[in-house]
Protein backbone atom coordinates (compact mmCIF):
# COMPACT_ATOMS: atom_id res chain seq x y z
CA UNK A 1 0.00 0.00 0.00
CA UNK A 2 1.54 3.48 -0.77
CA UNK A 3 1.15 6.32 2.07
CA UNK A 4 -0.92 8.57 0.14
CA UNK A 5 -3.93 5.08 0.44
CA UNK A 6 -3.85 5.83 4.19
CA UNK A 7 -5.51 8.68 3.60
CA UNK A 8 -4.15 10.22 7.06
CA UNK A 9 -4.95 14.24 8.39
CA UNK A 10 -2.69 16.36 10.58
CA UNK A 11 -3.25 15.48 13.88
CA UNK A 12 -2.72 11.58 13.44
CA UNK A 13 -0.95 10.20 16.38
CA UNK A 14 2.03 8.37 15.14
CA UNK A 15 4.41 5.85 17.10
CA UNK A 16 8.18 6.20 16.30
CA UNK A 17 11.21 3.87 16.92
CA UNK A 18 14.21 5.03 16.34
CA UNK A 19 17.35 2.24 15.42
CA UNK A 20 18.83 4.05 18.28
CA UNK A 21 16.80 3.13 20.65
CA UNK A 22 14.62 0.27 19.63
CA UNK A 23 13.41 -0.44 23.13
CA UNK A 24 11.65 3.08 23.28
CA UNK A 25 8.46 3.52 21.51
CA UNK A 26 7.69 7.67 20.89
CA UNK A 27 4.53 9.65 20.26
CA UNK A 28 4.59 12.30 17.76
CA UNK A 29 1.77 13.71 15.65
CA UNK A 30 1.40 14.38 11.69
CA UNK A 31 1.76 18.13 10.78
CA UNK A 32 1.07 17.09 6.75
CA UNK A 33 3.02 15.94 4.01
CA UNK A 34 3.86 16.36 -0.28
CA UNK A 35 2.86 13.23 -1.67
CA UNK A 36 6.42 11.71 -3.23
CA UNK A 37 8.50 14.19 -1.34
CA UNK A 38 8.28 14.37 2.74
CA UNK A 39 5.99 13.62 5.97
CA UNK A 40 6.27 16.40 8.19
CA UNK A 41 5.77 15.42 11.89
CA UNK A 42 6.45 16.93 15.69
CA UNK A 43 9.44 16.10 17.33
CA UNK A 44 8.96 13.90 20.09
CA UNK A 45 9.44 15.22 23.25
CA UNK A 46 11.27 13.64 26.34
CA UNK A 47 10.37 13.58 30.00
CA UNK A 48 11.29 17.44 30.63
CA UNK A 49 9.07 18.30 27.71
CA UNK A 50 12.29 19.47 25.44
CA UNK A 51 12.08 18.01 22.35
CA UNK A 52 14.40 14.84 21.31
CA UNK A 53 17.83 15.03 20.06
CA UNK A 54 17.28 14.20 16.45
CA UNK A 55 20.39 14.11 14.09
CA UNK A 56 19.75 13.88 9.91
CA UNK A 57 19.77 10.20 8.39
CA UNK A 58 18.82 8.88 11.92
CA UNK A 59 16.73 5.64 11.10
CA UNK A 60 13.11 4.95 12.43
CA UNK A 61 10.07 3.13 12.50
CA UNK A 62 6.65 4.44 12.40
CA UNK A 63 3.17 3.03 13.37
CA UNK A 64 0.38 4.74 13.30
CA UNK A 65 -3.76 3.79 12.39
CA UNK A 66 -5.63 4.23 9.66
CA UNK A 67 -9.60 5.12 10.25
CA UNK A 68 -10.42 4.67 6.57
CA UNK A 69 -8.33 1.38 5.73
CA UNK A 70 -9.38 -0.08 9.45
CA UNK A 71 -5.84 -0.89 9.62
CA UNK A 72 -2.31 -0.70 11.66
CA UNK A 73 0.03 0.55 9.51
CA UNK A 74 4.17 0.91 9.26
CA UNK A 75 6.65 2.14 7.28
CA UNK A 76 10.67 2.45 7.78
CA UNK A 77 12.04 5.68 6.76
CA UNK A 78 14.88 8.20 8.07
CA UNK A 79 15.10 11.54 9.30
CA UNK A 80 16.00 14.05 6.18
CA UNK A 81 15.45 17.72 7.85
CA UNK A 82 15.65 18.31 11.40
CA UNK A 83 13.71 22.41 12.93
CA UNK A 84 12.95 23.84 15.87
CA UNK A 85 11.25 26.81 14.11
CA UNK A 86 8.42 27.91 13.98
CA UNK A 87 8.28 24.90 16.77
CA UNK A 88 9.94 21.26 16.70
CA UNK A 89 9.51 19.21 13.96
CA UNK A 90 11.45 16.56 11.57
CA UNK A 91 11.18 15.82 7.80
CA UNK A 92 11.33 11.63 6.75
CA UNK A 93 11.43 10.93 3.88
CA UNK A 94 8.82 9.73 1.65
CA UNK A 95 8.55 5.66 2.33
CA UNK A 96 8.12 3.75 -0.51
CA UNK A 97 5.77 1.24 0.83
CA UNK A 98 3.78 0.94 3.83
CA UNK A 99 2.47 -2.49 5.47
CA UNK A 100 -0.65 -2.71 6.97
CA UNK A 101 -2.60 -5.22 9.10
CA UNK A 102 -6.37 -4.55 9.08
CA UNK A 103 -7.72 -4.84 13.25
CA UNK A 104 -10.48 -7.01 13.48
CA UNK A 105 -13.65 -6.47 15.36
CA UNK A 106 -12.49 -9.73 17.80
CA UNK A 107 -9.29 -8.59 18.50
CA UNK A 108 -9.42 -7.82 22.11
CA UNK A 109 -6.90 -6.27 24.60
CA UNK A 110 -7.21 -6.90 28.55
CA UNK A 111 -7.94 -3.16 30.01
CA UNK A 112 -8.62 -1.87 33.49
CA UNK A 113 -10.63 1.06 32.24
CA UNK A 114 -12.89 2.49 35.23
CA UNK A 115 -16.71 3.43 33.87
CA UNK A 116 -20.05 4.44 35.48
CA UNK A 117 -23.41 3.57 34.76
CA UNK A 118 -26.53 5.22 35.78
CA UNK A 119 -28.74 2.78 36.72
CA UNK A 120 -32.09 4.33 37.88
CA UNK A 121 -31.23 7.53 38.45
CA UNK A 122 -28.06 6.22 40.48
CA UNK A 123 -24.41 6.13 39.15
CA UNK A 124 -22.78 2.71 39.53
CA UNK A 125 -18.78 2.30 39.45
CA UNK A 126 -17.88 -0.72 37.15
CA UNK A 127 -14.35 -1.95 35.23
CA UNK A 128 -14.53 -2.44 31.52
CA UNK A 129 -11.51 -5.79 31.61
CA UNK A 130 -11.34 -6.36 28.22
CA UNK A 131 -12.17 -4.58 24.96
CA UNK A 132 -12.49 -4.69 20.96
CA UNK A 133 -13.68 -2.10 18.86
CA UNK A 134 -17.26 -3.69 18.53
CA UNK A 135 -17.72 -4.88 22.49
CA UNK A 136 -16.41 -5.24 25.86
CA UNK A 137 -16.74 -7.44 29.24
CA UNK A 138 -17.65 -5.37 32.62
CA UNK A 139 -17.45 -6.47 35.97
CA UNK A 140 -19.17 -4.95 38.72
CA UNK A 141 -20.18 -5.69 42.51
CA UNK A 142 -23.73 -4.62 41.91
CA UNK A 143 -26.37 -5.07 38.93
CA UNK A 144 -25.79 -2.92 35.85
CA UNK A 145 -29.39 -4.44 33.52
CA UNK A 146 -30.58 -7.13 32.23
CA UNK A 147 -29.90 -8.67 28.76
CA UNK A 148 -31.36 -6.83 25.91
CA UNK A 149 -30.94 -3.78 27.67
CA UNK A 150 -28.65 -0.74 26.22
CA UNK A 151 -26.94 1.29 28.73
CA UNK A 152 -24.17 3.89 28.39
CA UNK A 153 -21.09 2.89 30.12
CA UNK A 154 -19.31 6.70 30.99
CA UNK A 155 -15.24 5.87 30.25
CA UNK A 156 -12.22 7.79 30.44
CA UNK A 157 -9.98 6.79 27.08
CA UNK A 158 -6.38 8.07 27.16
CA UNK A 159 -6.63 10.29 23.48
CA UNK A 160 -2.76 11.72 23.03
CA UNK A 161 -1.52 12.89 26.12
CA UNK A 162 -4.81 13.55 27.74
CA UNK A 163 -7.66 11.72 29.08
CA UNK A 164 -11.43 12.25 28.28
CA UNK A 165 -14.22 10.60 28.84
CA UNK A 166 -16.68 9.15 25.94
CA UNK A 167 -19.79 7.69 26.40
CA UNK A 168 -19.98 4.40 24.95
CA UNK A 169 -23.30 2.86 24.21
CA UNK A 170 -23.68 -0.91 24.59
CA UNK A 171 -26.21 -3.75 24.78
CA UNK A 172 -26.17 -5.84 27.29
CA UNK A 173 -25.77 -9.44 25.80
CA UNK A 174 -25.16 -12.01 28.33
CA UNK A 175 -24.60 -11.76 31.92
CA UNK A 176 -23.69 -13.71 35.34
CA UNK A 177 -22.71 -13.78 38.85
CA UNK A 178 -19.64 -15.00 40.43
CA UNK A 179 -18.54 -14.44 44.13
CA UNK A 180 -20.75 -11.69 44.36
CA UNK A 181 -19.02 -9.83 40.99
CA UNK A 182 -21.32 -8.82 38.19
CA UNK A 183 -19.88 -9.98 34.88
CA UNK A 184 -21.62 -8.79 31.64
CA UNK A 185 -20.61 -8.99 27.90
CA UNK A 186 -21.38 -6.17 26.02
CA UNK A 187 -21.81 -5.56 22.09
CA UNK A 188 -21.21 -1.50 20.91
CA UNK A 189 -24.24 0.28 19.25
CA UNK A 190 -24.97 3.50 18.19
CA UNK A 191 -22.00 5.06 19.03
CA UNK A 192 -20.79 8.48 16.84
CA UNK A 193 -18.25 8.65 14.21
CA UNK A 194 -15.79 10.19 16.49
CA UNK A 195 -15.71 7.70 19.44
CA UNK A 196 -15.87 4.88 16.93
CA UNK A 197 -12.54 6.60 15.41
CA UNK A 198 -10.86 6.88 19.02
CA UNK A 199 -11.76 3.22 20.01
CA UNK A 200 -10.20 1.97 16.76
CA UNK A 201 -7.33 3.74 17.93
CA UNK A 202 -7.28 2.98 21.09
CA UNK A 203 -7.56 -0.61 20.62
CA UNK A 204 -4.77 -0.48 18.35
CA UNK A 205 -2.35 1.42 20.31
CA UNK A 206 -3.30 -1.28 23.16
CA UNK A 207 -2.51 -4.39 20.14
CA UNK A 208 0.64 -2.64 18.93
CA UNK A 209 2.44 -0.74 21.74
Amino acid sequence: MKFDDLSLVPGNRLQLQFKKTPDSRENSFLVGYRSGRSILITTPEISNGSPRSTKVGEQLNVRLFSSKTNSAAAFTTQVSHVSVVPFPHLHLSYPQKVDTDEVRKAARVATNLKTVVEVEGEPIGATIVDLSTSGCRVESDQPLGQPGETINLLTYIQVADTSRRFPLPAEIKNQQEENGIYKYGMAFSGMSEEITLILHAYVYYQLYR
